[in-house]
């Protein structure tokens, strides 16, 4: 990963805040160009074209980038901000608008605030983040509302090739952040086992991958974190893990693609997405 231009999709909700602060802290500290991009519904550009006294869609365009800027000026941007920021507005469905903005801009990251939605809410209205993770050809990291200083990743690893290419951008991630990195991997328990009466040694696939990881961490300059090994429900020990360490990110592997609305029928690392309690990093598969 190679960070040289930041897309941080924002709007006022106090996630669309943290997602812009987050962005801007990361291109000062990887010296990336970060375009703050507004998505307006498709719907409301066409209405306000309509009963705004024969504004042309340009005259749209410049009032929301207008907006945009006094916004930015006033809520978030402060004078010691000094990467170069660019404003960009777009209309459309923002799950869709997002991603084709990053891609046309050859965009390295894109940050954007991720709200929790009940079950409900998800059916109803949808749910952009998760819209924007199955939908982006390049890493995405989301933001709570509420976030400090990011100082720690976990990576969630599945013991495979892919994994490790997920470990290996995780890695970049974390050096550009100036971060430092934990490894996790959940053996799955036997359906007729309790966690309690299965064996304390690792499956051969997680001593593979042990070794593996240490290799990588070795070859990308990184402190030799040992890797935890789980068992038990991949979603429930994997939260565990970020309550117990604390840590601000957790980087996992996704895979496009996918309904929308029913996260419960989805992939593990969707439910990730949705439940964890602190920023994600997805990484396209």
């Amino acid at each position: 990963m190679h960070l040289r231009h930041i897309v941080a999709a924002a709007d006022e909700s106090d996630a669309g805040r943290q997602a812009v602060r987050t962005a801007i802290a990361l291109g000062s500290r990887s010296s990336a160009k970060v375009t703050v991009l507004r998505v307006a519904t498709a719907e409301a550009t066409h209405r306000a074209v309509s009963v705004g006294s024969g504004q042309s869609e340009n005259g749209i365009d410049a009032i929301a980038h207008g907006y945009l800027k006094r916004w930015l000026e006033a809520d978030v941007l402060s004078p010691n901000d000094t990467p170069v920021v660019e404003l960009a507005t777009t209309a459309g469905i923002p799950g869709i608008e997002i991603c084709r903005f990053a891609e046309d801009e050859h965009a390295d990251l894109v940050v954007l605030g991720r709200k929790q939605h009940s079950r409900m809410m998800r059916l109803l209205l949808g749910d952009t983040a998760d819209a924007v993770a199955r939908r982006s050809l390049i890493p995405c990291l989301f933001t709570p509302p509420r976030l400090g200083e990011v100082t720690e990743v976990l990576t969630a690893l599945d013991g495979t090739d892919r994994g490790i290419n997920v470990l290996i951008e995780a890695c970049d991630f974390a050096r550009i952040a100036a971060t430092t990195l934990r490894t996790i991997t959940v053996e799955r328990t036997p359906w007729s086992e309790s966690v309690q009466v299965v064996s304390d040694l690792p499956v051969a696939r997680s001593s593979t991958l042990r070794t593996k990881v240490q290799e990588v961490l070795l070859r990308k300059n990184m402190e030799a974190v040992p890797l935890a090994i789980r068992r038990g429900d991949i979603v429930e020990r994997v939260i565990a893990e970020v309550k117990e360490t604390g840590v601000d990110v957790l980087a996992i592997g996704y895979h496009r693609g996918g309904p929308p609305g029913v996260l419960e029928a989805g992939s593990t690392a969707r439910r990730l997405a949705h439940v964890a309690p602190c920023c994600v990093l997805t990484i396209p598969l």
